[in-house]
């Protein structure tokens, strides 16, 4: 039984280009049959911690197939200029990632959320606060459009190609900073002490004040980087936060590094390559989000239209970003 599944997901996979220049995958009937055995996994989860693992061992699946095929897997030789052959190598291994991660991942996760919407006629909700821009709305013009795509069998959710970037973003980092503050707070000396030995000032007690007992519906009077450098402050001068520009810019949106004086920008690219975020996600989520966001730079492929060979607003795509999305407000991403 063993040897049947790896011969359905480790197989000699054979790409071929149109005249269009397209990269097309000639032998896809195995993937496409185990990629079917994998949603029953989903679909017929006990469950929620069931259901969760079968998302890892997808993406673990996924990573495997990923490291076979680039060193197995035939490719039609590159067009174009190269500045050396392990530039070209480069390319084909971008280009096999692309395809295995929607051809995999993508479809197991469109004919999921197929059977979510068929079920329940809804997707999951999530609320992404943000005083200036209304990023649920956003969320909710997307979620319309991948419904639509859905139900109708269209190869493209346009708006949510475009739009979903931007909320994973958003959604690490409200992740990301709910994290460090609340495992930082916990790892404070007791307020009052803190307070009767002149630790702290007034203003520090209230944001500390605020984030323990009233998290919801509040409005601060400050701005983001005013409140949040206070607390790093704290945290750093109290012994619970390193010191260090990544975590600073987690906190605050902007880093300062020591000596340079260079500031570190708050990105999906800074997020995900800080030190904070490798310790506290789990790695098969890791991986995945640094392919797309980072080797594959997905984000800047859809929005400037790089790519000629392939569709980057692939429906598959815009499955395996909303199934990131979904997993980030839930919290599968961390390891605990």
């Amino acid at each position: 039984m063993r040897q049947e599944r790896e011969k359905m997901r480790l197989y000699h996979k054979i790409f071929k280009a149109d005249p269009n220049l397209s990269i097309y995958l000639e032998n896809p009937e195995p993937l496409k049959d185990y990629a079917e055995e994998l949603l029953n996994h989903l679909t017929h989860a006990g469950d929620m911690e069931d259901l969760h693992q079968a998302k890892v061992d997808i993406l673990r699946d996924y990573s495997d197939i990923y490291n076979f095929d680039v060193t197995d897997a035939e490719f039609p030789e590159p067009t174009g200029y190269f500045v050396d052959a392990e530039e070209k190598r480069a390319f084909v291994e971008k280009r096999i990632l692309l395809h295995d991660i929607v051809l995999y991942l993508g479809s197991i996760y469109k004919k999921y959320h197929k059977k979510i919407y068929d079920t329940h006629g809804m997707f999951p909700e999530i609320r992404l606060k943000n005083i200036a821009i209304d990023y649920t709305e956003i969320y909710q013009k997307a979620v319309e459009d991948y419904k639509n795509a859905i139900v109708n069998g269209i190869p493209h959710a346009v708006t949510a190609s475009f739009v979903l970037p931007s909320l994973i973003e958003r959604g690490l980092t409200l992740a990301l900073q709910s994290r460090m503050l609340y495992k930082c707070i916990c790892g404070l000396p007791d307020i009052s002490h803190l307070k009767e030995e002149g630790l702290i000032d007034a203003e520090e007690e209230k944001y500390i004040d605020i984030f323990i007992h009233n998290t919801e519906g509040f409005c601060f009077d400050a701005r983001e980087d005013h409140v949040m450098g206070k607390l790093y402050t704290i945290f750093v001068r109290q012994g619970v936060l390193e010191a260090s520009a990544e975590n600073e810019m987690i906190l605050t949106g902007v880093g300062h590094r020591n000596r340079s004086g260079r500031k570190l920008t708050r990105t999906m690219g800074s997020l995900l390559k800080s030190d904070f975020a490798k310790s506290e996600f789990l790695p098969e989520y890791m991986e995945l989000m640094d392919n797309i966001f980072v080797k594959l730079n997905i984000r800047n492929s859809i929005m400037h239209g790089l790519g000629e060979s392939f569709d980057y607003l692939n429906i598959g795509l815009v499955s395996i970003m909303f199934q990131l999305l979904w997993d980030i407000g839930s919290c599968e991403i961390f390891k605990n």
